[in-house]
């Protein structure tokens, strides 16, 4: 599905959806998010499935990465609507902007000059976010990884006794 199209779908969210995915999007899980907005996982995960369904039963992560996207993208400044009032001195030209008339500028940050270094390689880095993955890959990360320090353990201890026995 194309961004352009989940990005429609968030814009029609209901706050209570708006407000679970914000909170799945800051790495809660569903049980984290239920306690904090004080209602059940399976009230959460309902919130978050009907935002799914309406993209094709999209994957959770993807979802959650794509909100973030959308939510860094649409609202990193205000998110609020910005409303020009005309000079009075310079009279009404045809053509300008009427009085207390709300414009939406959609394109500001398309220029990203107010974008620090990190933010700008925040958002180069592409792949899995820690916060994406589910409890038992997580798991399986930190065995692989406890694995992997174990190995290098037995490497190094090997390496030692060798070398006592060539001392020795």
């Amino acid at each position: 599905m194309v961004h352009q199209e989940s990005y429609e779908v968030f814009d029609q969210l209901t706050d209570k959806q708006r407000e679970a995915l914000d909170l799945a999007a800051r790495g809660f899980t569903s049980k984290e998010i239920a306690r904090e907005l004080e209602i059940s996982p399976h009230s959460v995960d309902k919130r978050i499935d009907a935002v799914r369904s309406q993209l094709d039963a999209m994957p959770r992560q993807r979802l959650v990465r794509e909100f973030r996207e959308w939510d860094e993208r649409c609202h990193s400044i205000t998110g609020d609507p910005f409303t020009v009032e005309t000079d009075p001195e310079s009279g009404p030209e045809e053509g300008t902007q009427s009085t207390g008339e709300t414009l939406v500028f959609g394109d500001a940050l398309v220029f990203g000059s107010h974008l620090t270094r990190e933010s700008q390689a925040r958002r180069l880095r592409s792949g899995i976010r820690p916060s994406d993955l589910s409890v038992g890959w997580r798991l399986l990360l930190v065995l692989m990884a406890a694995f992997l320090a174990a190995a290098a353990f037995v490497l190094v201890a090997a390496a030692g006794n060798a070398l006592g026995d060539l001392l020795s």
